[in-house]
């Protein structure tokens, strides 16, 4: 818990509040908070700890000069928050429970999880396995991506939350007495298994059958009709009318789109060419106020410059 608030304040850029880092590790549901969460990369705090008490944040924070100050063992995923982390590690889990029971005639059983995005990705590819007989490449997958999680993790734990036929996974209870590591400790770890397993996921040539289990964050959603719209191809003004708000609103949908994966093509809405000079001029110039991007670089707009900074932070964007 400590290492986890310590590292999000050492990320985090130095004019943030408490009350913005704290926003992201609970996990606000808010343009302002996602776009904070993306361009300090803290993505995969983001709603990490959903119950964490304001008291308790502050007194934690309180602790650094008291508690070791060694945080290595937290990572993070520039692209992905913790829930879709823990949704696609679900995934993985479902579909594993599912080959393993039906191998052996078993088709009763209980999921190991009811979330419904996660069991229709499942089931999509579960049909598409069955119906191509690829049980033996599925199987050889998931051995590889646990073998690389070992070849760059000390110690991995994701295995014991496997669950197949006869065998039931393990609690986190039950891990940290096994492994005679604290439950805190525990999570932090658990944390960097996951980040480590959605990079391996990311590399599709390696896993053309596990990276479809990749699980996206949710949308909020006015943030899913404008996904919608502009996949019907609606522009910006009928966008705005149809939901009845201002232009900017749909701009911070479309912030979020890209923030969390489902839109791609930044240059649809990067009009102006500067925006080419402004890139070598953020990365010396990192934790810098919108205010003075926007000084050095009248001519982008606000949403231009919060565009290229989530697409430079998630990696989309070459320098």
């Amino acid at each position: 818990m400590y290492n986890i608030i310590h590292f999000a304040y050492t990320n985090a850029h130095n004019y943030k509040t408490e009350k913005s880092i704290y926003n992201i590790i609970t996990g606000k549901k808010s343009h302002q908070t996602f776009f904070d969460a993306c361009s300090q990369q803290l993505m995969s705090l983001y709603h990490s700890m959903p119950n964490l008490k304001y008291p308790s944040f502050e007194r934690y924070s309180s602790h650094f000069n008291i508690e070791s100050q060694q945080y290595q063992n937290v990572s993070n995923h520039p692209r992905h928050t913790y829930d879709s982390l823990v949704n696609t590690f679900n995934a993985i889990q479902l579909l594993t429970q599912t080959l393993s029971n039906i191998k052996h005639d078993i088709h009763q059983f209980i999921p190991v999880t009811q979330h419904n995005i996660v069991q229709t990705q499942v089931k999509r590819l579960y049909q598409k396995i069955t119906k191509d007989n690829l049980q033996t490449q599925f199987i050889e997958e998931l051995t590889s991506l646990f073998h690389n999680l070992c070849q760059k993790n000390t110690n991995v734990y994701l295995h014991y939350y496997l669950q197949g036929f006869e065998e039931s996974m393990y609690t986190r209870q039950q891990v940290s007495l096994i492994e005679a590591i604290p439950q805190e400790k525990l999570f932090e770890l658990e944390i960097r298994d996951l980040v480590t397993l959605m990079y391996e996921l990311e590399i599709k040539q390696q896993y053309p059958l596990l990276n479809q289990l990749i699980i996206l964050p949710s949308l909020l959603y006015k943030t899913e009709l404008t996904y919608h719209g502009i996949q019907q191809g609606m522009r910006f003004e009928e966008l705005a009318a149809q939901q009845n708000v201002k232009p900017n609103t749909i701009q911070d949908h479309i912030l979020e789109l890209f923030i969390k994966g489902y839109l791609t093509q930044y240059s649809s809405y990067l009009l102006h060419k500067q925006y080419e000079q402004f890139i070598p001029y953020y990365l010396s110039n990192r934790s810098e106020r919108l205010r003075n991007y926007k000084t050095a670089f009248p001519e982008l707009s606000y949403f231009e410059i919060k565009l290229i900074i989530v697409g430079l932070e998630r990696g989309d964007i070459r320098a």
